[in-house]
C-alpha cells in the first residue's frame, strides 16, 4: 500500500510540474509575440499613428497578437501578428463592418524573415 501512495504522489507531482511548465511557456511565448509586434510597429514608425489597440490571444493559432486601428486609416482594423515566436510579421487590414480582408489596405505587410534590429 505504501508503494501505491508513493507512485500516486509522484504522478500528482509530475502533473503539477507539467501544468506549471505549460503555463510558463505560454506566458513566455506571449511576451515574445507582443515584443516582436511592438518592435515592428516602432521600426515602421506606426506607433505614433495608433488610434486604438487591443492585445488578444488566439487559441486556434496559439499566439498573442494585436488588433490596431490607425489614425490615417480608421475605417479598417489591422491584425498585427508574428509568424513565429522569434521572427516574421504579418499585418492584415480588415473592414471593421464586414470583417473581410482588404487586400490593398495601406499598412498590409508580410515579412516572413523579419527580426528586430536590436
Amino acid at each position: 500500500m505504501k508503494t501505491f501512495f508513493k507512485i500516486f504522489g509522484l504522478l500528482v507531482l509530475s502533473l503539477i510540474i507539467a501544468i506549471v511548465f505549460f503555463f510558463s511557456l505560454r506566458t513566455y511565448q506571449g511576451h515574445k509575440n507582443l515584443e516582436l509586434v511592438d518592435h515592428y510597429m516602432k521600426e515602421q514608425n506606426l506607433t505614433e499613428q495608433i488610434k486604438s489597440e487591443k492585445t488578444l490571444y488566439s487559441g486556434k493559432k496559439g499566439l498573442y497578437y494585436k488588433e490596431v486601428k490607425f489614425k490615417d486609416d480608421s475605417s479598417l482594423t489591422y491584425v498585427v501578428q508574428p509568424v513565429s515566436t522569434y521572427k516574421g510579421i504579418v499585418v492584415q487590414g480588415f473592414d471593421s463592418e464586414t470583417k473581410k480582408n482588404v487586400k490593398d489596405a495601406k499598412h498590409n505587410a508580410f515579412k516572413k524573415d523579419y527580426k528586430p534590429k536590436d
